[in-house]
């Protein structure tokens, strides 16, 4: 059965918002556009059952209050409190940074519901993916190896929420792992 009308709207007016917010920010490794990132896990999400707009609309959102000088206020004051929740139950607390927002992301998601889980798995195998196939002038292998042993730790966390999404990041966290191993040798 097709969305509603309304869920329409709601997700197109959070896909207009997020490349506004995020116009002109590339992503750190491969250099495309930032908003690229928004719609994988966007398109994720939207492709599991059943279909959750709330969901759809919070992946666009979900590192706009991190990433660029979106507050939370507005968020809430445009998609109103249920999407707005979804986006801060993801978003990092500004004044934590490495080892510690690593270990609270873990322990949040953790102890999170099955929304924010979804969004994480879809998050966690975008950015992977991300990392798979970079020229070996842009290929980190120290950091890809250490992202990907925390994004395996975000992603156990949310086991069993899933299958498809965690089917998919085993997969693409699989090729990752063999090509830190090539760019070792």
């Amino acid at each position: 059965m097709p969305a509603p009308a309304a869920d329409n709207a709601m997700i197109a007016k959070a896909v207009l918002f997020a490349a506004r917010a995020h116009d002109g920010i590339r992503r750190e490794d491969k250099g495309d556009g930032y908003f690229i990132h928004l719609a994988e896990v966007a398109h994720m999400c939207a492709a599991l059952e059943p279909f959750d707009p709330v969901l759809v609309a919070a992946c666009y959102l979900h590192d706009a209050v991190e990433d660029t000088n979106v507050t939370e206020e507005t968020v809430r004051s445009e998609f109103g409190d249920e999407i707005a929740d979804l986006v801060m139950e993801v978003t990092d607390p500004p004044d934590l940074k490495g080892k510690a927002r690593r270990e609270r992301q873990v322990a949040h998601t953790a102890a999170a519901g099955p929304r924010v889980k979804r969004l994480k798995l879809a998050d966690k195998t975008s950015n992977v993916e991300e990392l798979i196939g970079l020229p070996a002038k842009r290929f980190d292998t120290k950091a890809n190896a250490k992202y990907l042993k925390w994004a395996r730790r975000v992603v156990d966390v949310c086991r069993g929420t899933e299958p498809q999404l965690e089917a998919r990041f085993d997969a693409s966290a699989e090729k990752l792992e063999h090509a830190i191993t090539r760019h070792r040798m």
